[in-house]
């Protein structure tokens, strides 16, 4: 059988992507990630059984690992948009902060007093168990159809955990490097993390803005935008190893520019999700076939440990860090037990820890550790975090409302301005950064809503404007939120100033059924005394939403499915 694959990686690719296939959809059968039967197809040819795929084999191999580590780490930049996180960051801050924090003291205690590795390997395990599993996250997010303020606080999280992830794991690695060759010294260290992030930053942005750049100009073109997405991912791979960076680093940096930066964000990330999966199936297997049977049983125990010490500091960390920052009880409740997911990047960086020279004599013993945890985690973590998302109230919610709009990243809790005009013009300038509107799109939703206004005052009364514009092209229902804490003259029929003002925009074939729709479910909402209190009360996005949440749990209707698609 080894014979049969020996000098024929051909034939074996294709036998792992065909058994990588079959195991995932058995995985699916029982209702786990497909990532856990690409581990599991590994382990079936790799060492522990089959030994189809040899030492060899993996040096062969090496070149698509770092591919797929470039991609996933273009995935987890992409969650960083600045515009979602703007409102949600302190309590995204806190839950990182601790979990982040917890996790590493508790499972670099368990490494350090169960084993012989030593300090400072035992803190690079530590680092690597920091990583929350984005796929299977995702997945589940997707599964249960969640949209809510307990998603919108998960998804960053795991984004930026990821991004931390990387980077202490980058500072032990460095530190096990020098404290090898006897030359370690903290300046030294300092010189060499900002060196590689300072590159890393330089290279990622650079390479970002070209893809963004020119995937603008061909959107249309799903072949074009693939094709220099690919291309994208090898620049960043093959620089990165001329400069001596780790191309998770810089690839990072690629998704957070597209997110931010592009117009055509969702359509660019979507086209590239396209070639990602042929490429996840060898890195996952390859992964699995690390696993060495030999070390099982021993690192079997000190797993189920990691596995408790990780376990705790997610949720005690999650717990804390979420009601600290002032969340709601959903939140902090269930935050914790969401984050267990152990998968993409913690195999990622045992591969690059393989490369390391100071830890050859440890690496098999690692792998197989961190490997049985992500078995273990990738197993009872997505079950987890799907029980959180069905306690925490975001499960079944992804479904089109009438007020589908008002996200957290789209409410703007302090509007500077103190006349109509200058509100209007700072409210539609947040509508289009963070709706990513073209110039076109915001000159011609300033003009029909000033031109609105010029038909007659929205200001509806009881310190409430719904102002409203109809433009050409345009999803269903678009709008945002200001809220004004000294109020705003709006020649209102009460004589009242204007706290909250609701912006709605609609294409022109929606302006005489799904546009009058809305206005009359928001007038309705807005029209509760007590609702109204509890929004000009809200200090911030997330108690906005919030208050919607709330009256949504009573009153608010969904829009017809063939209206909505």
């Amino acid at each position: 059988m080894e014979n049969l694959f020996y000098h024929n990686e051909l034939l074996l690719l294709s036998v792992i992507i065909v058994t990588g296939m079959s195991f995932a959809w058995i995985s699916k059968k029982f209702k786990l990630p497909k990532v856990t039967g690409y581990i599991a197809a590994g382990m079936i040819l790799g060492k522990p059984l089959l030994n189809i795929i040899s030492e060899q084999s993996f040096e062969s191999f090496k070149s698509i690992n770092v591919i797929a580590l470039s991609m996933m780490s273009v995935t987890i930049g992409a969650h960083l948009n600045y515009h979602k996180l703007k409102n949600s960051g302190k309590r995204v801050i806190s839950v990182l902060l601790f979990e982040s924090t917890l996790t590493f003291i508790g499972v670099s205690s368990v490494v350090y007093f169960f084993t012989d590795l030593g300090l400072i390997i035992s803190l690079l395990i530590g680092s690597i168990a920091i990583e929350t599993g984005p796929a299977a996250t995702v997945a589940v997010v997707k599964d249960t159809k969640s949209k809510g303020l307990l998603v919108n606080t998960i998804m960053p999280v795991v984004a930026m955990n990821n991004v931390l992830c990387i980077l202490v794991f980058g500072v032990f690695a460095n530190v096990v490097v020098f404290d090898h060759l006897g030359t370690f010294s903290i300046i030294d260290l300092i010189q060499s993390v900002m060196k590689e992030l300072i590159l890393a930053i330089i290279l990622g942005v650079i390479l970002g803005l070209i893809l963004t750049y020119f995937a603008g100009r061909n959107i249309s073109s799903n072949t074009y935008v693939l094709s220099l997405f690919f291309l994208t991912i090898l620049a960043v791979a093959g620089i990165s190893k001329i400069i001596n960076v780790n191309a998770m680093l810089p690839s990072m940096f690629v998704g957070i520019v597209v997110t931010n930066f592009s117009y055509h964000r969702s359509k660019i990330l979507s086209i590239f999700e396209e070639i990602g999966y042929i490429v996840f199936i060898i890195f996952f297997a390859l992964a699995g076939a690390h696993i060495d049977m030999s070390n099982l049983l021993s690192a079997g125990i000190i797993g189920l440990l990691y596995f408790l010490a990780r376990s705790g500091g997610k949720i005690v960390g999650g717990f804390t860090g979420a009601y600290l920052a002032g969340t709601s009880s959903r939140i902090y409740k269930y935050i914790g037990t969401s984050l267990l997911p152990h998968a993409g990047v913690a195999i990622g960086l045992i591969i690059v820890a393989a490369d390391i020279e100071a830890l050859k004599p440890h690496i098999n013993f690692i792998t197989t550790l961190v490997l049985a945890v992500v078995g273990i985690s990738e197993i009872l973590g997505p079950p987890l975090t799907r029980w959180s998302l069905e306690k925490g109230g975001d499960a079944n919610n992804d479904r089109p409302k009438l007020i589908e709009f008002l996200l957290e990243e789209y409410i703007n809790p302090s509007i500077k301005s103190k006349t109509k005009d200058d509100a209007l013009k700072e409210l539609v300038e947040f509508f289009s950064k963070t709706h990513k509107c073209n110039q076109n799109q915001k000159n011609e939703i300033l003009k029909s809503v000033f031109e609105r206004e010029t038909d007659g005052s929205t200001g509806v009364g009881h310190g409430i404007a719904i102002p409203h514009a109809v433009i050409d092209k345009g999803p269903v229902i678009w709008g945002a939120i200001g809220l004004s804490t000294g109020g705003i003259e709006w020649d209102s029929f009460d004589e009242k100033p204007v706290h909250l003002i609701v912006l709605v925009v609609t294409p022109k074939e929606q302006k005489h059924n799904m546009h009058l729709e809305v206005m009359a479910e928001i007038a309705k909402i807005l029209s509760d005394d007590s609702t109204r209190t509890k929004l000009f009360k809200s200090r911030n996005a997330f108690e906005v939403v919030e208050v919607f949440r709330e009256k949504e749990m009573k009153e608010f209707s969904y829009f017809i499915d063939e209206v909505s698609h």
